[in-house]
């Protein structure tokens, strides 16, 4: 399960790094403030990492996913509105296909955002079914 949860980090860390680039542009275009430029897409990221993390360790602890359903839908709402700020100045420049290109890593947010979850928890209950098992055969 670590490996996973290794895996789904360096996606997030990717993409948190190609989403800075893409927002940073987006800002400046806007005529935000060069101070103010570089913070929004690190706000938006930290935001889908720390749900990420919080869903995984209720995941991992085997909560209800009634629990987690909340947590989940804000998720789902920050990663919708990176693939927004991550599209947007392609779009407004007219430039289809570098907007396809910088949805990937939205894209990819998004998918763990709703498999992510499930996934853990049949992980986590392999896992303690093979601990079970091997206390049963000794």
């Amino acid at each position: 399960m670590s490996a996973v949860s290794t895996m789904v980090g360096i996606v997030v860390g990717l993409t948190f790094l190609f989403g800075f680039g893409n927002v940073f542009a987006l800002a400046l275009r806007l005529g935000v403030p060069v101070w103010v430029a570089p913070l929004v897409a690190p706000a938006v990221d930290l935001t889908v990492v720390a749900l990420l993390v919080a869903i995984r360790r209720l995941s991992a602890h085997g909560t209800a996913p009634a629990v987690q359903r909340s947590a989940r839908r804000l998720l789902v709402l920050a990663s919708a509105v990176t693939l927004a700020l991550n599209v947007a100045e392609p779009l407004i420049a007219g430039e289809i296909g570098k907007a396809l290109f910088d949805a990937v890593g939205p894209l990819l947010l998004i998918g763990c955002s709703e498999v992510g979850p499930g996934l853990l928890q049949a992980l986590a209950d392999l896992r303690e079914g093979t601990q079970l098992l091997l206390l049963l055969h000794r």
